[in-house]
């Protein structure tokens, strides 16, 4: 199965409203693509996000999703990919479940492996 990723700017779900926000993902996440979020997701988003997922599982099209947040602290650089104006430093993946494996190392290194 061949996925897509694509990276999500701040400006293109800020102005959503959570359950939006929610049907946004999960609708690009079904089709088999692979989120990095700018803005990342609160808590109560993550949760809302696993809840609407669990009522959209079929076992032989979707599966679910794989979530992680991460802060990439302040050395990071995410200009290139989203603009100088990005200042923000939590990003969540979303990702369908099957879609990926995700490691972190010792130090602080997220990787993220697309399988096939």
């Amino acid at each position: 199965m061949k996925y897509r990723v694509d990276f999500i700017p701040f400006s293109e779900v800020h102005d959503l409203a959570p359950d939006e926000k929610i049907r946004y993902i999960l609708s690009k996440v079904m089709r088999n693509t692979i989120l990095v979020l700018e803005s990342g997701l609160t808590h109560s988003e993550e949760l809302n996000l696993i809840e609407k997922t669990m009522g959209k599982i079929d076992y032989d099209d979707f599966i679910g999703v794989k979530l992680f947040s991460f802060d990439a602290g302040d050395d990071f650089k995410w200009t290139k990919l989203f603009g100088k104006g990005s200042k923000n430093k939590i990003f969540t993946i979303v990702a369908p479940n099957e879609a990926v494996s995700v490691t972190k190392d010792e130090r602080g290194i997220l990787s993220i492996r697309i399988n096939d």
